[in-house]
């Protein structure tokens, strides 16, 4: 796609190109932290029903 420079672009398209571009970079982050989301309620201390011991018993 050929844009104009920004400094022959109307103000108008210029906060639309900026909005644009910050819209794609906060769905890309967004879609990041979904991927790399570790869910803390699983850690085996935080589990309700508490851990298992070597010999299968729940502590």
């Amino acid at each position: 796609m050929n844009l104009p420079h920004p400094d022959q672009m109307p103000p108008d398209d210029r906060l639309s190109e900026v909005g644009s571009i910050l819209a794609t970079a906060i769905r890309r982050l967004r879609e990041k932290q979904k991927m790399e989301k570790i869910l803390v309620d699983n850690l085996p201390t935080k589990c309700p029903y508490g851990r298992k011991t070597t010999k299968g018993e729940r502590q």
